[in-house]
């Protein structure tokens, strides 16, 4: 199974252009709802609630997303400290939907991340190199209208893309690079241009 990796930051359209790949039949992996699983374990809402403070759970006593990103994202220090936490578990349960995949015969997949650092980085036991990096890019005043009429507030998103890499550094690492600053049909456009190239590999 090709493993590629779809990355792009905060409002940059990688979640439309995950949806146009698995139009064309890829499965794809979301690192932020495999982030969503890990953030119902138990012993990571007890560790991040002494790490940030128990005012980030709501009544129920799991965690609240939003009250939890103002902190972890408010400096870089604190962010170290989230991922310290999050992203060893993240990788073991992307790692297990990416074998069931593969059990399942998936030809393939993509996994999308966020906040993706580079091809030996953090996450480059999920995927080989050589099967393809895809960037998902756009104008940061796009990308915070995006990102805000989702839901985040503005100063949220300003601080996660403070904390993630430029586009420029993006698509240095990247095989192929998707702008998304036109219309819809332009963006599927190129996403079928990509999907076409990454088939001849």
């Amino acid at each position: 199974m090709k493993r590629c990796v779809l990355i792009g930051g905060i409002g940059s359209g990688k979640s439309t252009v995950s949806r146009m790949l698995q139009e064309h039949g890829a499965q794809c992996v979301d690192l932020d709802d495999c982030g969503h699983e890990v953030l119902l374990k138990p012993e990571v809402i007890s560790m991040l609630a002494e790490t940030f403070g128990s005012d980030i759970l709501d009544a129920n006593g799991e965690i609240d997303h939003k009250k939890l990103a103002a902190k972890a994202f408010a400096t870089p220090s604190a962010t170290v400290k989230l991922n310290q936490i999050t992203q060893p578990r993240l990788l073991k349960v992307a790692e297990d939907r990416l074998e069931k995949l593969e059990e399942e015969g998936c030809a393939i997949s993509f996994v999308e991340i966020s906040a993706y650092d580079g091809p030996d980085g953090t996450f480059a036991p999920l995927f080989r190199g050589d099967d393809g990096i895809v960037c998902v890019t756009a104008p940061t005043r796009l990308r915070i209208e995006r990102a805000v009429a989702k839901g985040f507030s503005e100063k949220d998103v300003r601080n996660r893309i403070k904390r993630q890499v430029s586009d420029e550094q993006r698509a240095l690492w990247s095989d192929y690079v998707i702008s998304n600053k036109g219309s819809l049909d332009d963006l599927r456009a190129r996403v079928d241009e990509v999907w076409e190239q990454i088939l001849k590999r």
